[in-house]
């Protein structure tokens, strides 16, 4: 049996599968509900209803308000007086802005494809058969259950410069220290170690479940036919994980716009606003540091408006490869 063999095989179960589940075909009159049934909607609807509120009241509510506080000059005692897109001239008229949509996009560019590339090696390294497997599991998800402060503890001691970790084994190849928390050409980089490190646990567990729901009888067909280990990945494991790398990218994406713990716990006020400087970061200094609620609900809705064109675009590209 070839590859291809394999390949139409394995298709034409899930077709199988998929034919089994037959549609339900739409009748002209609906039936009526028995007793049971307006019972189980009911209390459905009593179970649901907690959160339903907590949604209207926490999220819903709170997001209108702040794109109407984004047309005023809200200052911050909760109090305006006038209503114009003053905020919005000013925002696309702003330096910090500009610089902070180039450090965001930077951190995109960089961090999403090497933690995808990353989380997926390791994800496959966990699905084989080794030994402290359960072990190297629990170590790589530490990140997703460790407090940011703790991490931003631990990567400043790493990255000091005169008696950090790095530099110390630097050290032994002869390269000089490294200024990667004080130096502009380096920080960025810094930070998006930090980013990659931190994501990985999360994407891990996600893959490495992607994994697993493929069938191991296309592997044995594989193997039967002799294909190489490389070739394999290519031909059949990266392809089946097409829809699952789709989500964790898409997910990678709007967590990487949102980033500000990093930042914000690794440097002084100073060197965030000149050369690490994100879009949540400029929000929260408007907001709480210069007191222009107004302009920092502008900045918001411009970062959910952008993070919603890129999810959208993501999907559009989703629907013509056939995952979303």
């Amino acid at each position: 049996m070839s590859l291809a063999d394999s390949v139409s095989v394995a298709l034409k179960q899930q077709k199988t599968r998929a034919a089994d589940v037959k549609p339900t075909t739409k009748t002209s009159a609906r039936p009526a509900l028995t007793r049971l049934e307006r019972a189980e909607r009911f209390w459905g609807w009593i179970m649901v209803l907690p959160l339903l509120i907590g949604l209207l009241v926490f999220y819903f509510i709170p997001f209108l308000q702040n794109i109407f506080y984004s047309f005023t000059d809200l200052d911050q005692f909760m109090n305006w007086s006038t209503f114009n897109v003053n905020n919005y001239l000013d925002l696309f008229s702003d330096d910090d802005f500009y610089a902070a949509i180039a450090n965001t996009l930077f951190y995109v560019v960089v961090c999403v494809p090497v933690s995808l590339t990353l989380s997926l090696l390791l994800a496959i390294g966990l699905n084989q058969n080794i030994r402290g497997k359960a072990l190297f599991r629990t170590l790589l998800f530490l990140p997703a259950v460790t407090m940011p402060a703790a991490v931003a503890m631990v990567w400043q001691w790493l990255f000091n410069k005169d008696f950090g970790l790095i530099n110390y084994l630097l050290h032994f190849f002869g390269v000089s220290a490294v200024g990667w928390l004080s130096d502009p050409d380096i920080v960025r980089i810094s930070v998006s170690v930090i980013i990659i490190w931190s994501s990985l646990a999360l994407k891990i567990i996600i893959l490495l479940a992607g994994l697993q729901s493929i069938p191991r009888s296309i592997y044995e067909a594989a193997d039967i036919d002799g294909i190489s280990t490389l070739r394999r990945f290519f031909c059949l494991t990266l392809p089946m994980m097409v829809p699952t790398l789709f989500f964790v990218s898409v997910m990678s994406f709007i967590e990487v716009l949102q980033i500000f713990d990093v930042v914000f716990l690794m440097f002084d006020r100073s060197m965030v606003e000149s050369d690490t400087m994100t879009i949540t970061y400029l929000f929260y200094k408007n907001a709480f540091y210069l007191q222009q609620k107004g302009y920092a609900s502008a900045i918001t809705v411009v970062l959910f408006i952008v993070t919603m064109l890129i999810t959208l675009i993501q999907m559009a590209i989703g629907k013509r490869l056939k995952v979303a």
